[in-house]
């Protein structure tokens, strides 16, 4: 590294150097603090001095060292350059020289004894003789760890030696309490001696110093940042430069104007704080301990020292960078200095602070720190600290912290019914990130309840938990015990008990869900989760509808996502999806996905992203359905997932199979899932996607049993909704394949006729798979409806397979025009949602229809022409003549002449550069095709008698 900013000291050096070589003799005392370049630059200066002929001799001072008689003297007098027979008499000199007293580290020199004095005597007459030859320099280091006998040989000589050539360069730390203020008097009243303090790098060194190892640009970025950490210490900066090459060495593109503060660096600090007194070191600790509530006073009663000496070790320390405003400078400085003390002292100092800091009334967050790093308590008057400190931290989204303030609780607390309460809140903190380790609780919460310690309110939490991880008998015996305790002839469930409803309608079913809907609704809408479940309930038992809608748009804008309404929010989400209004539901989730993200609710991220997973499915975007439903279940462990595992595996299992990649499919099949799956919901979502990729690898037995065991469970829990899960469209398409038109026919019909299969969704798909029963000249007309509902419920995938479906329709009658247009705009469809093996398929039966008329099967230019030049008349037009109607009928739907149709028409095709109708389709958007501005509901076909 560059040798920056002590350019100033160096020419100054250099002009002391000249003058003591013309025989007028100087003394440099060098201040500095810890680490601050003072060694750096005594050395520099010794070895230009060198090169210049003169003789240099140097010793250093060491804190161990310091009793020992001319200690100094003895390095500086056996040094390389001088003659062996200086060397010889210097030796023999400070052999006989009388033992000193024992002195104290601190003691200052005094007076020399008479054998000290003949011993410097005949030193300084053999440095005498030196300097008549060449310049000599002396040079100390850490001159305040000299032995005092040898500062009083250094005073002598300077007293004596005044026209020889000669220089002495002392390096000492700069400290509010110096070692040797007698010394320093002595030395300073000294003719020629200069002081030169050495302050810490400037930013624009820090600059200079980067710029070694990166660009000029990028070094003017980073300084800021590297100058703040370090403080200017030339060997704290050295290290974070090390490690930030490291990275770079390690692969990483560039150094970050976040500093790293590994290895290298920690080992600065080390360097830093271990070349004190170990009373410095010890309030060091106490300030890492204290943090911000550090304070010379609480320093001083942490570690059992005078505040006065902690605020001179605090000035010191401030010195050398490690700490600013009386604070350690950086955490990874408070990191290390910790990292230093053994395991016992450190649990007894965060005892002591936390007992300090509650006298002095600091926030009980901030004692709970120190309670939780101690990891022991020592009475139970804490055990409150740690529960109110685990609600704040909450309230901050300190989830990891808010859950080590309750772990120690637990453990610490000796009442029964308070550790019950605080084990019920612990366990609902870690379920919101990591439900495994939320279910080891729930063994202990189920006889807290059998107990008595808990509150006839708090079971319902406990259920939903038992549930969630397949304990379903568990959870029974509690629900249980709560009816036993609910007053006879209540019209109403007890309280705990509605509270549980919406949960266990998406959980696991009861035997009447209808009625647990309305208990409900008696409970009031004003509560977000009765509200949102009676919007789902009517939405699968009766079908869409504003009233439902406008339910869950109200719960989405007045929740606040929690633990509490997390099941509301889903609910809500679930009516949106269920009401073919994908696209709000999208808006919705994306924000709650980024509350769910800042708040660090893994669980909660996970289940809305199973959500988005199943939003992307219904609009046909597979790419996105796979990205989301994989991510949803990379967020937390498989066991985690509990019974609720099967929803992202079904919706992955789904997208996975219609795009074609059945291998993949498979290898999902391969997960192992909780048998008590199969006795919730997820079990019937599960059930489902994998009858259909049975189906669609032609194991048509698997597939049947998968559909028919939905089936069976559904009815039994008095769910058979189709709009839930169309199990009888699934059999249906079995039985087809199985060439049962007969059955299929008579399965889907009764579908039809269910409640809530009115939604477009789900009769669109049922339509389609209905028509496949139906003999040829009774297809197209329900295909085209199934087309319309489709196209409004925004499934693109269920629309490609209509549009597929109506277009083969329409080549079995020979009506290839049509087909050829069906079969193009599905071919578009599938291209943009990424259902690859329908497309495969699509362009084949493509290319066999062009060839069966002869048509011309080049496409038009998808570059030319666009469809938002047309005019809403033009576009309502385009559309259905893409679908394959004549102009007549196109006249009979939109109530206008056929001329008026021709006119349209022509205008058409020439703002979309196509010359014949079969062009249509590649030149229209997904949306042109809205059937919401070309028609209203009446004007669709209906079934009618051919269902």
């Amino acid at each position: 590294m560059a040798f920056v900013e002590r350019c100033t000291e160096m020419k100054r050096l250099r002009d002391l150097f000249a003058q003591s070589e013309k025989g007028r003799p100087q003394t440099v005392l060098i201040s500095g603090a810890v680490a601050s370049g003072k060694t750096e630059l005594l050395h520099t200066f010794a070895e230009e001095a060198t090169r210049s002929g003169a003789l240099v001799l140097t010793a250093t001072g060491a804190r161990a060292e310091r009793t020992f008689a001319f200690g100094v003297m003895g390095q500086l007098f056996q040094g390389p350059g001088l003659p062996p027979e200086v060397t010889r008499q210097a030796t023999a000199l400070l052999n006989q020289s009388a033992p000193q007293p024992a002195t104290g580290p601190d003691c200052d020199p005094t007076t020399l004894l008479e054998t000290s004095a003949r011993t410097a005597r005949g030193l300084a007459a053999s440095l005498s003789e030196l300097t008549a030859e060449r310049t000599v320099v002396i040079g100390v280091d850490d001159v305040q760890y000299a032995d005092g006998q040898s500062l009083e040989f250094l005073l002598y000589v300077l007293r004596r030696l005044t026209n020889a050539h000669l220089m002495v360069v002392l390096n000492e730390w700069a400290v509010s309490r110096p070692s040797h203020p007698t010394f320093h008097a002595e030395l300073l009243r000294q003719r020629n001696c200069h002081r030169m303090q050495l302050h810490p790098l400037s930013p624009q060194s820090v600059r200079k110093l980067l710029a070694e190892v990166t660009d000029e640009e990028t070094a003017g970025r980073l300084a800021p940042a590297y100058h703040d950490v370090s403080g200017g210490n030339p060997l704290l900066l050295r290290g974070l430069i090390e490690d930030g090459m490291v990275r770079l060495a390690g692969g990483t593109d560039a150094l970050s104007s976040n500093p790293t503060t590994d290895e290298s660096f920690r080992q600065a600090v080390f360097a830093c704080l271990y070349r004190w007194d170990s009373a410095t070191v010890r309030i060091a600790h106490g300030l890492a301990i204290l943090g911000d509530w550090a304070t010379p006073e609480l320093a001083g009663a942490l570690i059992g020292v005078k505040a006065e000496r902690v605020e001179q070790s605090v000035a010191d320390l401030s010195r050398s960078g490690l700490l600013r405003d009386g604070r350690l400078r950086h955490s990874a400085v408070a990191t290390t200095i910790l990292a230093s003390l053994g395991i016992e002292e450190r649990t007894l100092l965060h005892s002591r602070a936390a007992e300090l800091l509650h006298d002095h009334g600091v926030p009980e967050v901030e004692i709970a720190e120190h309670l939780v790093s101690a990891g022991q308590i020592k009475d139970q008057s804490t055990v409150s600290t740690l529960r109110n400190a685990s609600i704040q931290a909450l309230a901050e989204d300190r989830v990891d912290f808010a859950v080590q303030c309750l772990t120690l609780a637990c453990r610490s607390c000796t009442d029964d019914r308070q550790r019950a309460a605080l084990t019920l809140i612990l366990t609902r903190l870690e379920w919101r990130s990591r439900p495994a380790a939320a279910a080891r609780h729930l063994t202990t919460l189920s006889e807290a309840v059998a107990a008595g310690h808990l509150e006839r309110g708090d079971a319902a939490t406990i259920v939903e938990y038992l549930l969630w991880h397949g304990r379903a008998e568990e959870a029974e015996e509690i629900l249980r015990r709560l009816d036993a305790r609910t007053e006879p002839g209540a019209a109403a469930p007890a309280p705990q008990r509605r509270h549980l409803q919406p949960w266990l309608h998406l959980i696991r079913p009861g035997k009447h869900p209808q009625e647990l809907a309305q208990a409900g609704q008696r409970g009031g809408l004003a509560s977000p989760g009765h509200t949102a479940s009676a919007a789902l309930t009517s939405v699968l038992f009766e079908g869409p509808s504003e009233k439902a809608v406008g339910w869950a748009e109200q719960v989405l804008a007045d929740c606040t996502l929690t633990d509490g309404t997390l099941t509301a929010v889903q609910c809500a989400l679930s009516t949106l999806i269920h009401s073919d209004r994908a696209d709000r539901a999208a808006s919705w989730c994306h924000a709650l996905l980024s509350e769910a993200r800042a708040r660090q609710a893994s669980t909660w991220e996970a289940l809305l992203k199973g959500v988005r997973a199943e939003i992307a499915l219904r609009q046909g975007d597979l790419p996105s359905a796979a990205i989301w439903a994989e991510e949803a279940l990379d967020a937390i462990s498989p066991h985690g997932w509990g019974v609720a595992v099967g929803e992202p595996l079904a919706l992955l299992l789904l997208t996975r199979t219609a795009m074609g990649r059945h291998d993949e499919a498979a290898r999902l099949l391969r997960h192992v899932v909780p048998d008590a799956m199969f006795d919730s919901r997820f079990g019937l979502k599960y059930l489902y996607a994998r009858g259909h990729h049975h189906l669609a690898t032609n194991r048509l037995q698997a597939a049947l049993a998968d559909f028919r065991r939905c089936g069976e469970l559904m009815r039994e829990w008095s769910l058979d909704l189709p709009a839930l899960v169309p199990w009888r469209s699934g059999t249906a398409q079995v039985q087809l394949a199985l060439n049962q038109r007969e059955a299929a026919r008579e399965l889907i019909t009764e579908e039809l006729a269910l409640p809530g299969a009115s939604g477009a969704r789900t009769r669109g798909v049922a339509l389609r798979v209905l028509a496949a029963a139906r003999d040829l000249r009774h297809r197209p007309a329900l295909l085209r409806e199934a087309v319309d509902l489709l196209q409004e419920s925004g499934d693109r995938v269920e629309l490609v397979r209509a549009l597929a479906a109506l277009s083969q329709a329409h080549h079995h009658l020979g009506e290839f025009t049509r087909a050829r247009m069906m079969g193009r705009r599905a071919l578009q469809l599938a291209k943009e949602c990424g259902a690859e093996e329908l497309c495969q398929q699509l362009q084949s039966a493509q290319d066999m229809a062009e060839g069966a008329d002869g048509a011309d099967g080049a496409d038009a230019d998808p570059t030319a022409g666009g469809a938002d030049a047309l005019s809403d008349a033009e576009r309502r037009v385009a559309a259905l003549a893409a679908m394959g109607h004549t102009n007549r009928e196109i006249g009979s739907r939109l109530y206008i002449t056929v001329s008026t149709v021709e006119q349209h028409l022509t205008r058409v095709y020439r703002k979309l550069d196509v010359t014949r109708r079969t062009d249509l389709p590649l030149r229209l958007k997904d949306r042109d095709y809205s059937f919401q501005q070309q028609m209203t509901a009446a004007d669709r076909w209906v079934v009618g008698a051919e269902a």
